[in-house]
């Protein structure tokens, strides 16, 4: 279990010191740190480090971490990198172990100052033995221990946990998967990654029980030969999602200059991912899109999909949408498609896959008529819903009171629809799609809304149906991986 772990007390300190600690109260670094673990309500004992300073935020101020009585389970160095080497020989002499290197200006700079200062402290990192996430990076994030001095806010620890070489990706990333109601278990931005490796943050998460999907960040890889085999051994009882940067040209100049990691050709990294069934990703929204589908979802029977949308238009184009993403849309059987047409009028409506039932949008029994009928049919493994979302006060023919209606008769669908995924006799899964009607403010913000009440129902839902096409392709490709892998 991860509380006997030598890293158990890297996550949840009891005590934590913030070297470079500022009275200014407006400063950047370790000010801000001891700020926001303060006002998050970090239970531990705080001490903040700065020799020029008796007190900082109402708390007493130690010169050097060795000065402080009592022991410190973590320490964030957040000052010039010149002073990071002296801080980790104090870190020796007081029996530190963990440390966190907030400081950047080392290798990722490609000057050979900072190369120098890099490798020194790297020695002092061996000979210490030390426990140390960095250097230039953000560090950890855990809800559950209140250790979250970056991001936003935690709303609640979840199961979801993000190794990252950009910290950036994780500021990001905490605002927009929460948003969405998906929550962490750990972060870790490890930048330049001299003292802990990739490989350590995954031994420890593999057997930590508050982790059960596990996303990274990567630009490089220091022991691909190691990491490969790792990775394929968790991915068989924890997902693995990997969105993998600076596979472009381009990228991997700019990633030199970010962590200082040598990228790595891309045909290489198409051969990882193909030995160790990992999950690509290709941004971090595409990320918590496949997260969604493996926290909802279970494994699917096949790819043979349904899509009820509106629109031949839109019929067309989400069938090429299912197609780019390698699902099926088969014909329905005609059994199935006469008894819809019994209630469809086919004009201006097709009961053929895709779906196209304008008339039914606004009609709650019908609407569930439809759905009933088209799930059931032997040919559908899953079904994409999309559901048009938009501000139909611009429409002058729409009274309040027939707004009023219509907004209550789509919410009695989306309720439906809920119920549906969660309990449908037929056990095939269902997905949502927010398909924005209309460019305005008040249609989005309802759009984003909406989504996060069916993701919050347990309902993956989709800014598009792409996405949501796209995930499931992932989704589905990791099962079949995983298949093959056990035959």
């Amino acid at each position: 279990m991860t509380q006997t772990h030598e890293l158990h007390s890297m996550f949840f300190p009891k005590s934590v010191a913030i070297v470079g600690a500022s009275p200014n109260p407006v400063g950047w670094g370790g000010t801000t740190f001891l700020m926001r673990l303060r006002n998050l309500g970090f239970p531990g004992k705080l001490y903040p480090i700065n020799p020029k300073a008796d007190e900082i935020q109402g708390l007493k101020a130690y010169p050097k971490v060795s000065a402080i009585p009592g022991s410190v389970d973590l320490v964030i160095v957040a000052i010039s990198a010149p002073g990071v080497p002296q801080v980790l020989e104090d870190c020796i002499e007081a029996g530190v172990k963990n440390v966190h290197i907030f400081a950047s200006g080392f290798s990722e700079t490609g000057e050979e100052e900072g190369r120098v200062l890099e490798r020194q402290i790297k020695e002092i990192i061996n000979r210490g033995k030390l426990n140390v996430i960095g250097p230039n990076c953000m560090g950890l994030y855990v809800p559950a221990s209140k250790l979250a001095a970056w991001g936003v806010k935690p709303a609640g620890s979840g199961s979801v946990a993000f190794l990252s070489q950009s910290g950036g990706h994780g500021e990001i990333l905490t605002a927009y998967a929460q948003g969405l109601g998906v929550y962490f278990s750990k972060l870790i931005s490890f930048g330049n990654a001299v003292g802990l490796q990739v490989a350590d943050y995954l031994e420890y998460l593999a057997q930590d029980p508050e982790t059960e999907i596990i996303t990274m960040y990567l630009e490089g890889l220091k022991d691909g030969n190691k990491l490969t085999p790792m990775i394929k051994e968790i991915n068989r009882h924890k997902p693995i999602i990997i969105y993998k940067g600076g596979l472009t040209e381009t990228g991997s100049r700019a990633i030199v200059s970010h962590t200082g990691s040598m990228a790595g050709e891309s045909r290489i990294w198409d051969a990882f991912f193909a030995q160790t069934g990992a999950v690509r990703a290709n941004s971090l929204e595409e990320m918590i899109d496949v997260v969604l589908a493996f926290q909802h979802l279970k494994p699917l029977k096949g790819r043979n999909t349904l899509v009820l949308g509106g629109g031949g238009g839109n019929s067309v184009a989400f069938a090429d949408a299912c197609g780019r993403q390698g699902l099926e849309i088969p014909p329905i059987s005609d059994s199935t498609r006469n008894e819809l047409n019994k209630y469809i009028r086919l004009a201006g409506n097709s009961t053929r896959n895709p779906l196209d039932v304008w008339m039914v949008q606004w009609e709650l029994e019908l609407y569930k008529f439809v759905i009933e009928q088209a799930v059931a049919d032997p040919a559908i493994d899953l079904a994409i819903v999309d559901r048009i979302v938009g501000d139909f006060d611009e429409f002058e023919e729409f009274d309040d009171d027939m707004q009023e209606e219509r907004t209550k008769k789509y919410y009695e669908i989306n309720n439906f629809l809920i119920e549906f995924a969660r309990n449908n006799p037929h056990h095939k899964p269902l997905v949502v799609t927010t398909n924005m009607y209309g460019n305005n403010a008040g249609a989005a913000g309802t759009a984003e809304r909406i989504r996060r009440e069916f993701v919050s129902a347990g309902v993956p839902a989709y800014g598009s149906l792409e996405d949501a096409a796209r995930a499931l392709d992932r989704f589905i490709k990791y099962h079949e991986f995983q298949a093959d892998d056990r035959d």
